[in-house]
């Protein structure tokens, strides 16, 4: 059903004709309020809105693009693009012919099947682009590299390209390099003999043996370490491996999925990964851009996580306000869509109705800003960066504690030198030796015998002030 909404009879007329002749049945409207009264029987596959004689952006339209995000065509004027744009997958001007606006529909229709047919949640022209990929090299068993920041949902796109693969039924297995210590990574991988190393008490498979006949997906690939990265390499060139602590080469067909949050031609550069493993990994890179940049994502996101989540009491009403779902859309999400999943969950659970609100979200915005702020983390930089600045000053401030322990060592080094030339009855030495024994006393001396406060002003361990306190007999 396709509801079409003016209040000019021939176009609205003429339009319907297209429609009908794609095998569309259309329902048409002059007045608003039957529109809303429409919605609440039943949602349309799409709306055709004439926007050409209305000033504002209509309440009810807001309720079909933010509150239930099903397709919303709107015709409008050319001076109307700005106003309308961000309420609509498609903007379809005046002077487009109706067989033109039909087709382009059914194409719309179209991208949204193939988004459904990957199991991917939104209905931006970016994602639609990653689907076009996905069913394109999915029924392949070429080697993929998804790109992408952390939380935009790389592995449900490595899920999409095994389900549209020739073996959807056989094993997809699925491993974060980072979360493994390269010790127990490599065990791992490639699986290892029984007396390999200690611990090693029987035999064990590993994911690449593991995933023979599926698709084994690494995440995180950019933290592999270089001795695996070399190992890697064999696996996808020869697509045969060795059990650690084995001599028996075992042969793999697993399809090779990748992904990483980092720019690896960079990290190339930096001599942090092979650039002929990379060039190995990147026969096909599907990137994925933030959820920021593509902000017509979000109401489905949504709409999605709610119904999804077990805290939800979703009966297909509206569960968002408009004025949260407008915040939604210019918040920038740098958690991306696993931050957006964690807040609808979070918001549903604080939610008395049942309804996220425009007020609970902003308080979870002023919470997340107190929080920010208490981290000692300078404005404007990110986590990675607040870091290495803290590093910076705790090396700085080390060097600082390290001056003044020499200028110590010197000051009383020369105070020792000048009390010797000044005693004509002690014999003056220049030994290295017999001056730090004569300062390891004096300072002994002030701390009056403490040798933890000692070892500290000398800049040294106790256990090697207590070798030296045997070295030159002192007590």
């Amino acid at each position: 059903m396709i509801y079409v909404y003016g209040h000019n009879k021939d176009y609205c007329s003429d339009l319907t004709t297209a429609l009908n002749s794609k095998s569309f049945e259309v329902q048409v409207f002059d007045d608003r309020q039957s529109l809303g009264s429409a919605f609440k029987r039943a949602v349309p596959q799409g709306v055709f809105y004439d926007l050409r004689f209305e000033s504002d952006v209509p309440r009810i339209l807001e309720k079909i693009y933010l509150e239930d995000p099903e397709i919303v065509v709107l015709g409008v004027a050319e001076t109307h693009l700005e106003i309308f744009g961000q309420y609509t997958d498609q903007l379809f001007l005046p002077h487009k012919s109706f067989e033109e606006i039909a087709n382009g529909f059914v194409e719309h229709l179209n991208d949204r099947q193939l988004l459904a047919s990957c199991n991917l949640v939104g209905r931006s022209i970016e994602l639609v682009g990653v689907a076009r990929m996905i069913q394109q090299v999915g029924p392949t068993d070429i080697t993929v590299l998804i790109t992408g920041p952390s939380g935009v949902g790389k592995e449900m796109v490595a899920r999409a390209l095994h389900a549209k693969s020739g073996k959807p039924g056989e094993k997809f297995i699925g491993i974060n390099i980072s979360s493994l210590a390269p010790g127990v990574l490599e065990s791992e991988l490639f699986g290892h003999e029984r007396g390999a190393f200690t611990g090693a008490v029987s035999r064990r498979i590993g994911h690449f043996e593991l995933a023979t006949g599926g698709t084994l997906f690494l995440d995180e690939i950019g933290d592999l370490p270089p001795d695996l990265q070399v190992k890697l390499l064999r696996v996808l060139e020869d697509k045969s491996f060795f059990r650690v602590g084995g001599h028996k080469s075992i042969s793999t067909n697993a399809r090779f999925i990748f992904a990483t949050n980092k720019n690896l031609a960079d990290e190339v550069a930096a001599g942090r990964f092979r650039q002929d493993l990379f060039y190995r990994l990147n026969v096909v890179n599907i990137t994925i851009p933030p959820l920021s940049a593509r902000p017509k994502d979000i109401p489905p996101l949504v709409k999605e996580f709610i119904m999804k989540s077990r805290y939800s009491a979703y009966t297909g009403a509206h569960p968002v306000e408009p004025g949260a779902m407008k915040m939604f859309l210019r918040y920038h999400w740098p958690g991306n869509v696993r931050e957006l999943k964690n807040v609808i969950e979070s918001l549903l659970i604080l939610s008395e109705k049942g309804v996220v609100t425009k007020r609970a979200f902003e308080n979870y915005l002023q919470e997340k800003s107190l929080h920010d702020r208490s981290l000692p983390v300078p404005t404007g930089r990110s986590p990675q960066s607040a870091e290495h600045q803290l590093i910076i000053q705790a090396i700085l401030s080390l060097k600082e504690e390290i001056n003044a322990l020499r200028g110590y060592l010197v000051e009383n080094l020369q105070l020792n030198l000048t009390n010797n030339a000044q005693l004509p009855d002690q014999q003056q030495s220049l030994n290295l030796g017999d001056n730090e024994k004569n300062i390891i006393a004096k300072t002994l001396q002030e701390v009056g015998g403490n040798r933890k406060r000692a070892a500290a002003l000398l800049g040294i361990g106790e256990r090697t002030l207590y070798r030296k306190l045997d070295k030159y007999g002192l007590k």
